[in-house]
């Protein structure tokens, strides 16, 4: 199953800017295919919309119980200190073509 992350943060805590907040995000970035990995999740790449402040992951997961582990370990949980976000379930291409021509 494909999982989307979307997460955003206020332009004044953006940690490419607010040291405060730096450090937790190296971290995230530095660990997150060990904890995917470590659950059974596969990260397939994160993307940053850096002008909107929002970081976008994408993630191959068997199940939603494996994807909220996950997200419960520290280094997943810190970023929402500062952060707001969602996740959702996302089709690739082929499936979304495949049902619009059914």
């Amino acid at each position: 199953m494909l999982v989307m992350q979307a997460v955003k943060h206020p332009a004044d805590l953006c940690p490419a800017y607010n040291e405060k907040y730096r450090a937790m995000t190296v971290e995230w970035y530095e660990k997150i295919e060990q904890l995917a990995s470590k659950h059974g999740v596969k990260f397939l790449g994160s993307y940053s919309d850096h002008m909107a402040h929002i970081v976008f992951a994408l993630y191959d997961t068997p199940s939603m119980d494996s994807l909220l582990k996950m997200f419960a370990e520290p280094e997943m949980s810190a970023p929402l200190a500062f952060c707001k976000g969602r996740v959702f379930p996302v089709y690739d291409h082929k499936t979304t073509l495949s049902m619009i021509k059914k």
